[in-house]
């Protein structure tokens, strides 16, 4: 498989040119190899799917048990892809942004609402689905609670699912949200699943994590099986996996340097 190299900022411009979405350019580019992919198979829609953590090493490591998130990528394309951030917010931001932390200066959930409330039309503040709403387009966004909330009068669609202990539940509770919004025929939708960032942080062993990614393929499965057939997927990490002493004490040399330099898999493809 070839791997490919982008940047997450690279995201949002690319589903702008892909679905003729108007906005202002920001900093990220479009990526030509999933402009070439996504033209030879009529792609008319787009899901963004961040998962949290999903570092390029990682994944690597977890391919095989997350099997619907392999084969995607083999009948896709998977880049290694460099985040602007390693830590979630900021991340996540520049994902649906397109812009570096430091020119959308959200570094946490708050500074959504406050960076609005100084000027609510900075383009840079603008999300690809906010772009796609103001041009007449479906929108849909399905994530924590009080994010979701930050949609409101922004876009039509939008889910929030209050934080929880139990993250298995609580992503299972962002998968059944997204069905639903895919029920509605989307052109846009953005989902963000946490539970391997939080086992990351709480558990000690590779079989635990491996059930976290397990649960998380499983809810991705569900997804690509309920979108519709002129689809294309987004899935991508939003920073190197947190714990990295812990995870990293077998790693080889350029899983170090992956981690380090803070890539991300990005797998895009159409299921």
């Amino acid at each position: 498989m070839i791997v490919l190299e982008c940047r997450t900022i690279d995201i949002a411009p690319t589903i702008s040119r892909l679905l003729k979405v108007p906005m202002v350019p920001p900093s990220g580019r479009s990526i030509p190899e999933v402009e070439n992919y996504a033209k030879e198979r009529s792609c008319e829609k787009a899901v963004i799917i961040v998962v949290d953590s999903l570092g390029y090493s990682l994944y690597r490591h977890l391919s095989p048990t997350m099997r619907n998130l392999h084969e995607l990528a083999e009948k896709g394309l998977l880049f290694k892809c460099r985040s602007p951030a390693t830590i979630t917010s900021p991340a996540i931001a520049s994902i649906f942004t397109g812009y570096l932390p430091e020119e959308h200066n959200i570094y946490s959930t708050a500074d959504i609402y406050s960076e609005r409330s100084k000027d609510p039309e900075n383009p840079r503040l603008k999300s690809i689905m906010e772009w796609a709403y103001r041009a007449g387009m479906k929108t849909s966004a399905v994530i924590e609670l009080e994010g979701a909330e930050s949609f409101r009068g922004r876009i039509k669609d939008f889910y929030g699912v209050p934080n929880s202990e139990d993250i298995l539940d609580y992503d299972r509770r962002i998968t059944e949200y997204a069905l639903q919004s895919l029920r509605e025929k989307p052109d846009i939708l953005a989902v963000h699943l946490r539970a391997l960032d939080r086992y990351s942080h709480r558990v000690e062993t590779w079989d635990e994590m491996k059930k976290a990614a397990k649960t998380i393929d499983k809810n991705l499965e569900e997804i690509f099986r309920n979108a519709e057939k002129d689809t294309i997927f987004f899935i991508c990490g939003d920073h190197a996996v947190h714990g990295g002493k812990k995870w990293l004490k077998n790693a080889t040399h350029e899983e170090i340097k992956n981690h380090e330099e803070n890539y991300v898999a990005l797998i895009v493809g159409c299921y």
